[in-house]
């Protein structure tokens, strides 16, 4: 599959429509939006993973993990798995292109209808139910094209099992619609995909191509329609500017957190942010702080969609619910994550409904199961069932596991058990010390949970197990919960006094009244003011299709909807080796001189007009910096200089030339900097800057290498007037700085990486030698 992301040093200074996040908010507003004409960017924090590049072992899983701890970060910001801990409910996020749809289980149904009858939902959606919010259903299904797990497939136990306890129950049995394609083809929007395997790792990663993320249909589709799509770039807060919004961002991966950069941004006429529950309150409430006038009751409203996850351990017949993982040969099918579901909705008190769903536990994963279920079976469990004989069959089996491994006995016969429901909603999401932090006193010690685990106690005994509450959910851990929906914080409302944006996703402008930013949406699970009582996803897409339909309305524009979605004739080229490095370089720049370099400098010293940049140098090709004559590469980046802006520039389109022989001059070379800075006003420079490379006598290597001269005009290209000039030089303690962020980058293996980094450095010498020895 071609990658979908373009390189950073890519990215426009202004878009029509900027998305904030990829998931099913994210790509929605994407592909609708690029339907309906408009120049759209999307911004994404995590990496763009494609089939075959998901984790399957414990070491790769391992390094795809960060986790956010009340007092510190562990791992990389941009790992795949995302886990937030919190004093009393955790939270699992997917971290890469198309969001936690990566990292979920497809399940694609629609909430109760009595969920709408709630007047915490604003009375306009409400009207719109059977229309609006009923074609948003619709549309959604017609891009995720969810089926339930076909009746001539093989059987699987896990499935199976989940029947045998719903007859037990008493309770309505049915296979759900999963976002999962069961045959071989080409899909409607041009993405060749497989048949599911049965492998049972779609919460890790879907490898063969099967499941349908939204990386398989809607931000394929918005690729289609001309959206530009830019991954590892964490957006950290927008704001207004005139007309316009500014997003601010931070490049991930870049090195340029080493040197404290400042943000970049982009501008846009129309914001619509879909980072996700946790993102988009987070990038709302940062945006607060920043003086952007928001309802208080940002924040509020946090539910974790009554998610229970708990386990039926060491039952009495085979479950295969642990995925393949990196496993060759022949397996038994454990099938899609979730295939069945007991639907006890539709009792007389909504909150009291629940689903129960199945669920397989990935391979990555299996390595560590026996001896976590042992211990916890012991500390945690209650068998169902009883007797000598049932005991020593049982006592085999785990022995079995704890010898022979996770395939094998005790946990190839423990069943997952997924549960949604509904609490009250009542958590409150804020920031400390920069950092989106969840407080929700007691939510687990609400009588739900219990009445959940009473339920999954009973669901467990005809398959003669040991039921395990999720470990968290006990007196040791004061009933924490764990959830994977995550809901609220920007939700709907009337008015700002009880809601954050208005019933189109529009955001509130203050905190009391109906007024909101024209041109400043929310379109995520964030949005949502109470629990589903089922999975999430597809009432997501269906409010965010509704979002997006409104959005044209209001601005006069038309979607179309035309399927199927034909991508570029173009096709994109194959990646290549590539490497960047970040450098920061300070001096002083005056406006007052602009006819020479030293003067500049002594004159900005004196006036105090300093002037520094940090910038990322990109080659996406390494072959081409090496052997062409210009060895070009891009740039992207910031540039503080106060007296031409109060606040940092963006830089974009920025050029970068490495080791160039002058004509005539063979001993000599130059590196050249042009690039274009643009500042938060939209007042637009061209930088222009070079490093003089030459022997003179004594040893000048260091500062030939370190010292750039530099020129500043204004507009977009040297055509315009020169507003000053000055000197640059890189400091020793910087320079170390940048050696850390050499980096190759689209490597396929560690030996390919090495072998970039020594032909670059061997080309990096050869050119110094070249010209001094």
């Amino acid at each position: 599959m071609t990658r979908l992301s373009s390189p950073i040093e890519n990215i426009k200074s202004h878009y029509q429509v900027v998305v904030v996040g990829s998931g099913y908010g994210g790509g929605i507003a994407a592909s609708r939006l690029a339907r309906a004409g408009q120049q759209v960017c999307v911004l994404e924090r995590g990496k763009e993973f494609q089939p075959g590049e998901y984790p399957n072992t414990d070491v790769n899983a391992v390094g795809e993990i960060q986790v956010d701890l009340p007092n510190k970060r562990i791992g990389s910001r941009t790992g795949l798995y995302d886990f937030r801990v919190n004093k009393d409910i955790n939270v699992f996020l997917g971290c890469g292109l198309g969001g936690t749809s990566l990292v979920n289980a497809n399940v694609s149904l629609q909430a109760e209808p009595r969920v709408f009858e709630d007047p915490r939902w604003p009375q306009e959606l409400r009207n719109d139910v059977n229309t609006l919010l009923a074609q948003g259903y619709r549309r959604a299904e017609e891009m995720l094209k969810p089926n339930p797990y076909p009746q001539d497939l093989p059987a699987l136990p896990k499935l199976q099992a989940l029947e045998k306890s719903s007859k037990y129950l008493n309770e309505k049995f049915y296979r759900p619609p999963i976002n999962v394609t069961f045959e071989d083809g080409v899909n409607h929007v041009g993405v060749e995909q497989k048949k599911c395997n049965f492998c049972g790792d779609c919460v890790s990663g879907c490898n063969h191509g099967a499941k349908n993320t939204t990386l398989m249909n809607y931000l394929p589709d918005a690729k289609n329609h001309g959206a530009e799509i830019y991954t590892q770039v964490s957006v950290r807060k927008v704001e207004r500017q005139g007309e316009k919004w500014l997003v601010h961002f931070q490049l991930l991966n870049s090195g340029q957190q080493i040197f404290d950069a400042p943000t970049m941004f982009v501008s846009a006429d129309i914001v619509v942010i879909a980072a996700g529950t946790l993102g988009s309150t987070e990038i709302l409430l940062r945006s607060q702080q920043s003086g952007l006038p928001l309802s208080n009751k940002l924040g509020h409203n946090f539910t974790g969609n009554g998610d229970v996850l708990a386990f039926a351990y060491n039952t009495d017949q085979v479950i295969n619910g642990i995925g393949f993982g990196n496993r060759t040969g022949t397996q038994q099918p454990v099938g899609p994550c979730i295939t069945g579901i007991i639907d006890m909705r539709e009792q007389p008190q909504l909150d009291n409904g629940m689903v129960i769903e199945e669920g397989s536990i990935p391979g990555a994963l299996a390595p560590f199961l026996p001896s976590a279920f042992a211990t916890a079976g012991k500390l945690l469990g209650k068998d169902t069932d009883e007797g000598w004989g049932d005991r020593i069959k049982e006592k085999i089996r785990e022995t079995q596991s704890l010898t022979q491994g996770a395939y094998t006995g005790a946990v190839r016969n423990t069943q997952t058990y997924l549960v949604m429901t509904h609490d009250d909603a009542a958590g409150e999401m804020y920031l400390e010390d920069d950092r989106l932090r969840i407080r929700w006193e007691n939510v687990g010690k609400q009588p739900i949970f219990q009445r959940v685990n009473d339920r999954l106690e009973e669901a467990t005994r005809p398959l003669g197990g040991t039921q395990i509450p999720n470990p968290i959910w006990s007196d040791v851990f004061g009933h924490d919960l764990v959830t994977v929906h995550p809901l609220g914080g920007c939700i709907l409302a009337e008015d700002a006094e009880h809601g954050v944006v208005n019933h189109k996703g529009q955001v509130f402008s203050s905190n009391q009244g109906t007024a909101a930013y024209e041109n400043l949406y929310v379109a995520d699970g964030s949005v949502m003011p109470r629990t589903l009582g089922v999975n999430p996803l597809l009432t997501i897409c269906a409010v965010a299709e509704r979002c997006c339909t409104l959005i044209a309305k209001d601005h006069g524009w038309t979607i179309n909807y035309d399927l199927p979605s034909v991508p570029p004739k173009t096709p994109a080229e194959p990646l290549k080796v590539g490497i960047q490095f970040t450098e920061t370089m300070r001096g002083y720049f005056s406006t007052q001189v602009k006819d020479d370099y030293k003067r500049g400098l002594e004159q900005g010293k004196k006036d105090n007009t300093p002037l520094q940049f940090t910038l990322t140098i990109v080659s996406d090709d390494l072959e081409q910096l090496l052997n062409e004559p210009d060895h070009v590469a891009k740039i992207v980046g910031t540039v503080t200089a106060p007296s031409l802006a109060k606040e940092p520039l963006t830089v974009t389109n920025g050029e970068f030339n490495l080791f160039v022989v002058e004509q005539g001059q063979a001993k000599s070379r130059q590196m050249r900097y042009q690039m274009h800075m643009t500042s938060k006003a939209g007042e637009k420079y061209y930088f222009e800057g070079f490093k003089e490379i030459h022997d003179e006598k004594g040893f000048d290597l260091w500062p030939d290498t370190t010292t750039l001269y530099i020129t500043i005009y204004t507009g977009e290209s040297k055509d315009g007037a020169v507003v000053g000039k000055g000197i640059l030089k890189i400091q020793p303690t910087d320079f170390i700085k940048q050696m850390t962020t050499l980096k190759v980058t689209n490597a396929v293996s560690p030996a390919e990486r090495l072998e970039a980094i020594d032909r670059f450095s061997r080309f990096f010498v050869g050119s110094l030698s070249d010209v001094y020895f």
